[in-house]
């Protein structure tokens, strides 16, 4: 069983992602930016050899990735939607014969191979801040479902907490926000009175 880490603040930045193993060190360097028309993502072992590229060709609700290996096409992410509609939708990964399932709102997905369950993904929050954990059964599979992570994040997030998040953050200070605040409110009634 293999345990990867990527951390969730640094996917709002879609630029460069970490990947750790369970003792810290770094495994893989993700590099790109996905949710546009021709956008690409590449994974990269830390060595610097590239693994996977993915390729975004569909831009809707439904949005579809190819995945290439040394140029060549292995696969095709597709979202779909869910029995019940557009409500439960899943991820199917053709070529790889995967099926991504899971709760959008949880975080919580898992990765079947014709059937057979092969990893899992899942949102965790510690003191260390939000990040995904990413379990699966066969090592060379890592790429391809890091890959998959992120993406799955971007679709998964709720776009308007997403922007409360960054704004707070933007403009607060921690712990000292709230001293910070009823001081500056004591300044500004200081400089009515004078």
């Amino acid at each position: 069983m293999v345990r990867l880490y990527i951390k969730q603040e640094f996917m709002s930045k879609q630029d460069r992602l970490i990947v750790s193993d369970p003792k810290g060190q770094e495994v893989y360097l993700i590099v790109g930016k996905w949710g546009r028309l021709a956008d690409k993502l590449s994974v990269f072992a830390i060595d610097g050899s590239r693994l996977l590229d993915v390729r975004q060709v569909t831009l809707s609700v439904f949005p579809q990735f190819q995945f290439y290996v040394d140029a060549e096409k292995i696969g095709s992410l597709k979202k779909r939607p869910g029995i019940r509609g557009i409500k439960n939708p899943f991820f199917t990964l053709t070529g790889l014969n995967w099926v991504i399932t899971g709760d959008f709102e949880k975080k919580r997905f898992t990765i079947r191979h014709l059937g057979k369950k092969i990893g899992t993904i899942d949102k965790n929050i510690s003191y260390l801040g939000e990040f995904y954990t990413v379990n699966l059964v066969n090592e060379e599979d890592a790429p391809v479902a890091c890959a998959v992570t992120v993406l799955l994040d971007h679709y998964a997030e709720n776009k308007e907490l997403v922007w409360k998040r960054r704004h707070q953050q933007k403009y607060s200070l921690g712990f000292m926000h709230p001293i910070w605040m009823r001081l500056k409110q004591r300044l500004l009634q200081k400089e009515k009175l004078d």
